[in-house]
């Protein structure tokens, strides 16, 4: 009788299916010895009922070898393009975080950065997830939905703890099965079922995790249970797994920021100056970073019989991050920087290299802390049926209830301070920069600068359904068909205040809301005074390989951590130095305007015929899915408010909603073929959809107004037609927004030399065609006047605009070398490849528009977050006892952002925006562990080895496109202590 099957094929394998080639083997052995024993039976007495039946042992595989021949084993026998990093072992996966064991992955590449787009903050562990260059990646738990509250639609990755995972699949083309959703490619997470594993099983892994730089122990551990019975009512089965993991990292990182064409610096003395390339500065910071991640995962299975399974799931995830910053960072004015000719220089042309840079007066500098504290929790509960009607027919379904919720304080308090000038040095490789460093040390030269505060509150829920029926057909040629529908509703609220910058104390409020002369110092008051500050040494600061000053001060952590209490004493504290205008209010997250309410529905239906032609060793499957989407939004329409246009409102929010729906039809289709044994060839074509995050979807809009050029508002208060007054709007939201969409085709070549010792190889040639690009345009919108009139505004927000194609190659080998003498025979090798080319026909809006500093602009560039070239090396021994793995990540440069944070301002009426990208980056891994007997294991898993440095690099036209961020972390080592009975 058929099995049933799961949704995808790959997915919660039973334990006794993982050992498949090794069963072969044995099953071979036993047959040579029943031939061995029947040559011989002519010459034995006959048998009796008293002789002993002989039984011949399974041989299992499991650890590093039993992976690989499981991974293998899920690609083969895939109905479409997957790729897979498995545990047999409970808790082994080979990485301590999902996100860098989907690295590992062809095809899959990560960010090594706290948030998308940030170059200024590096994470140890990685962030972003990227499937053939595209950040639109579908996420699911056991082929469920999975998400996070982060205004989003995916999962994000790093919050996942890896202890709970029996694997990690990335699918890279689809199925009209499968979910909708994925542009870039599925990643699911798997999970162990307790009818997988085999009798009762106890798993219980300690470790003591330590990172070098930070100097800190932190523990991780997980307990997984499960066992089944066989009862007069079928088969039972039950599964806890419950996982805790703490990291402590520290990351330093230096910054040469970007260059100006100046025309302040007299070099020769003969009274004019001569215009330079020269940086705004440099700067530098101390990041420590700390994470508490907890895991609890439940899993029931009754089979009251071999036709019918039910089950039940419930998985939750929490995830804690705090990471706090001391940086010394510029806050001077590009344009008044010059060299100072008096002390020696280097220019190359008329490009800096080294010198002293000294400003109009002194160059202004903060001192900050930052804090940022996130709280992150999902929770999944999931029940379903799996269902043999008959010999050839089966049905399934399964409902999903899923919440998350992320909160999110991000908090700045910032000292300022004004130096008489920077030294810097770009000669050499890393900078070296000096400032007067008893200036620095000196707690009367600095003052209460600025506070920024930015808050998230964010809750999702969803409720999905899905029923799929599956009959079989007994033909030449047609396997089986499959269909099924699938209903959801989510709702999603977020909330997000923005960077709510608020200045103390500035130089530039002399005169107007300070008295001129100087400036108040730290103590203000008996609250607000230098028991709020510290010295900050940056000790071992870049492990003692830069050249950086050693002391500053800065607020304390409690400070930032404090808002909004420490926040409003510093500002009260302010307020009897200021002439005139004090009125700092910190912002309300319960007010509207920042709040974003979503509701989104989809219904969705696909029918799929599989077949197989057994004579050609042909099979595969085409099909169609059909997907209707209903989105609503609840927002604010806030108008303006101008003397001389009442006709356009008085400044009124009036409440908002948006609705938007679309259908669309996704074909697909499969086709694999054997031409000779262990040789594969795959095709798969199909359309694909990635959905706008429900954060780029908030109904939200306020409309402004201002004379046109030339226009001066009247002083007697009358009023202007609409012909003489600028309507616009700007925002980042769009309710109206559609999916990004892609046709993609793959294609491959897959040899298993080896298949029952892990030996493959394969290529994998890629092409999608992407469409409808998320992009910042201005266009007409009408909306209507306080007067009943509709009036057309230039609104500048995010379209649906674009193509792309993205094309390339993967490679990979797999081998173990058994044929070598011991004991060079647990030797073994993986290793890939991933070439990836891109063109993008994606217009730029003038608010996007990447410019340099002297308004010059740039040549087009590569799409996002896509490296051109990546690989993964790793080579494994396993043999007795020991188990040793050593594994090298690669990417090459790829484009981060376009003017981030440090990389965009308005000067000389230029709107500048440098492109930055990551430069190429490399780390090795590795970890040993050794059996002290079949049920006690002893390991040392190691992280970033090679101390591997990250750098950034920043585009700039006259300057010269150069390196403007480094940045080293931890060594990371978990002494790992394993039982298994």
């Amino acid at each position: 009788m058929p099995t049933l099957r799961k949704r995808h094929p790959a997915a919660g394998k039973a334990a006794s299916d993982l050992v498949r080639p090794y069963r072969r083997s044995a099953i071979a052995v036993g047959i040579a010895l029943m031939l061995a024993a029947n040559a011989q039976a002519q010459d034995a007495p006959p048998a009796t009922d008293a002789d002993p039946a002989t039984q011949l042992d399974t041989v299992t595989v499991t650890g590093i070898r039993g992976s690989v021949y499981r991974a293998q084993d899920i690609k083969r026998d895939a109905p479409t393009f997957v790729d897979s990093v498995t545990a047999l072992d409970i808790g082994a996966l080979p990485d301590r975080s999902v996100t860098e064991t989907l690295s590992r992955i062809p095809g899959v590449t990560i960010d090594r950065f706290l948030s998308v787009g940030d170059p200024e903050h590096f994470s140890a562990e990685g962030g972003g997830v990227q499937v053939r260059g595209l950040t639109q990646v579908r996420s699911e738990l056991n082929g469920r939905d999975s998400f996070s509250a982060s205004g989003g639609r995916a999962l994000s990755f790093q919050d996942v703890p890896s202890e709970l995972m029996a694997g990690v699949d990335v699918y890279k083309n689809q199925t009209a099965e499968m979910i909708e959703g994925g542009l870039g490619g599925t990643v699911d997470l798997r999970t162990f079922m307790p009818l997988d594993l085999e009798g009762s099983k106890l798993s219980v892994s300690f470790s003591a995790n330590r990172g070098d730089f930070a100097d800190q122990v932190k523990p991780s551990g997980s307990v997984l249970y499960s066992n089944r019975w066989e009862t007069d009512a079928g088969e039972f089965g039950i599964l806890f797994n419950l996982a805790h993991s703490e990291l402590a990292t520290r990351t330093d990182g230096m910054f040469v920021r970007p260059f100006f064409r100046n025309a302040n610096t007299d070099l020769d003395g003969d009274g004019t100056a001569e215009p330079l390339w020269l940086p705004r500065g440099a700067d530098w910071r101390t990041l420590d970073y700390e994470r508490e991640r907890q895991g609890a995962y439940v899993a029931l299975q009754w089979r009251p019989n071999d036709r019918v399974e039910l089950f039940a799931t419930a998985f939750q995830s929490k995830y804690d991050e705090l990471w706090y910053e001391d940086a010394i960072f510029l806050d001077n004015d590009p344009l008044q920087v010059r060299l100072d000719a008096s002390e020696p220089y280097d220019l190359d042309g008329d490009v800096f290299v080294s010198g002293r840079l000294r400003s109009a007066g002194n160059i202004p500098m903060g001192a900050d802390i930052r804090a940022s504290n996130r709280q992150s929790k999902t929770q999944d509960f999931s029940t379903g049926l799996n269902w043999q009607i008959g010999d050839r027919t089966e049905f399934s379904t399964e409902l999903q209830y899923i919440r998350a919720d992320t909160r999110v304080l991000d908090s700045t308090v910032t000292l300022g301070l004004n130096v008489p000038y920077i030294d810097v040095d770009v000669g050499g490789g890393r900078p070296v920069i000096g400032i007067d460093e008893s200036f620095s040390a000196d707690i009367g030269n600095y003052y209460w600068a600025f506070t920024m505060d930015h808050q998230d509150d964010n809750e999702a829920e969803e409720i999905a359904w899905r029923a799929d029926l599956k009959h079989g057909f007994d033909s030449n040629l047609f396997d089986s068909v499959s269909f099924g529908v699938r209903v959801t509703d989510r709702d999603a609220h977020s909330i997000d205040t923005g960077y709510n910058w608020q200045a103390v104390i500035q130089p530039w409020m002399q005169g107007w809301k300070l008295p001129a002369g100087a400036l108040p110092g730290v103590n203000l008051n008996d609250q607000v005074n230098s028991s709020l500050v510290n010295l900050t040494t940056f000790e071992n600061f870049y492990r003692g390989d830069a050249n950086t000053p050693g002391s500053f001060y800065a607020p304390i952590l409690a400070t930032a951590l404090g808002f909004p209490g420490s926040y409003q004493a510093i500002h009260d504290a302010a307020v009897p130095y200021y002439l005139c205008c004090s009125d700092y209010t910190p912002r309300n997250i319960a007010d509207p305007q920042w709040g974003n309410e979503q509701r989104e529905r989809t219904y969705g239906g696909y029918a799929m015929l599989n077949f197989a032609m057994d004579d050609l060793l042909l099979d595969g499957n085409f099909g169609v899915r059909v997907v209707r989407t209903e989105n609503s939004a609840s927002g604010y329409l806030v108008y303006p408010n101008v003397a001389y246009a009442p006709y356009l409102g008085a400044g009124e929010v009036e409440p908002i909603t948006a609705e938007n729906a679309y259908t669309d039809v996704l074909p697909s289709a499969n086709v694999k073929w054997e031409p000779r044994e262990n040789l594969i060839m795959r095709f798969a074509a199909s359309k694909a959809i990635a959905r706008p995050n429900f954060s780029d979807m908030q109904a939200y809009q306020q409309l402004g107004a201002s004379t046109r050029p030339g226009i001066d508002p009247p002083d007697d208060g009358g009023t202007l037609p609409p012909d003489q007054l600028e309507l616009t709007g700007s925002s980042f939201d769009n309710p109206y927004l559609e999916p990004m969409k892609a046709n993609q085709f793959d294609l491959s070549l897959e040899w298993y030399f080896a298949p029952d010792r892990g030996g493959m190889a394969w290529i994998n040639f890629f092409y999608k065609d992407v469409k409808d690009y998320f992009r910042r345009q201005t266009e007409l919108v009408a909306y209507p006047g306080a007067d009943g009139n509709e009036y057309e505004y230039l609104i500048t927000r995010p379209v649906n605009v674009g193509t792309a194609k993205i094309q390339g190659a993967e490679l990979g080998w797999n081998q173990f070398f058994d044929f070598l003498p011991a004991p060079f025979d647990g030797l073994g090798m993986s290793a890939n490849y991933t070439y990836i080319d891109s063109s993008t026909d994606v217009p730029n809006n003038l608010d996007t528009q990447p410019l340099d500093t002297d308004g010059s602009t740039f040549d087009a560039l590569p799409a996002d977050g896509l490296s051109k070239n990546a690989y993964n090396a790793a080579v494994f021994y396993e043999k007795g006892p020991w188990q040793v793995r050593l594994a090298y990540n690669w990417r090459s440069e790829y484009l981060l952002s376009i003017g981030p944070n440090g990389y965009n301002g308005t000067h000389n009426d230029i709107a500048w925006k440098l492109p930055v990208y990551s430069d190429s980056f490399g780390q090795l891994d590795g970890s040993i562990f050794y059996k002290v007997s079949d049920n006690v294991q002893i390991g040392l898993e190691m992280n970033n080895l090679n101390n591997a440095e990250q750098r950034t690099i920043m585009d700039q036209n006259g300057a010269g496109k150069r390196i403007t961020s480094w940045y080293v972390n931890d060594r990371r080592y978990a002494a790992t202590l394993r039982f298994t009975f």
